[in-house]
């Protein structure tokens, strides 16, 4: 069982987890309407010209391939890191409210390769090590 964190000091009903769980949601929920964030997603776009009634389809920067929207994420470029006490709070949200240019979009699965890749490199694991 994992260790349990300390009691929030603002609200001790919650743990410091809960309550950094809960500021990372608030705050990532708040960029999705960020000007900039979508401003990045015309970048990649093109009028769609199948059947159905999308209008636009969207090019993933890594596979080149084009997709509904439903079916892609716009991406930070550089990663926006974690949130996990007050010293976190200025640099996690200068790198999620970043510019039209630190965005990229990508398909769903080339996302989570990217995401995947990241983590790896963070905690120093090879994709190699992990299956073996």
């Amino acid at each position: 069982m994992g260790r349990k964190t300390p009691p929030f000091e603002n609200y001790p009903l919650w743990t410091e987890a809960r309550f950094w769980g809960f500021l990372r949601s608030a705050l990532r929920r708040a960029s999705d309407r960020f000007p900039p964030k979508q401003q990045a997603k015309i970048l990649y776009r093109r009028k769609y010209n199948g059947e159905g009634r999308q209008k636009w389809e969207y090019q993933c920067v890594d596979c080149k391939e084009w997709f509904a929207e439903k079916n892609i994420e716009v991406d930070h470029i550089e990663p926006v890191g974690a949130l996990m006490d007050w010293s976190d709070l200025p640099m996690f949200c200068r790198r999620l409210f970043c510019g039209v240019g630190g965005f990229a979009l990508r398909c769903k699965p080339c996302h989570q390769a990217k995401t995947n890749r990241e983590r790896d490199d963070k905690f120093g694991v090879s994709r190699q090590d992990s299956e073996g």
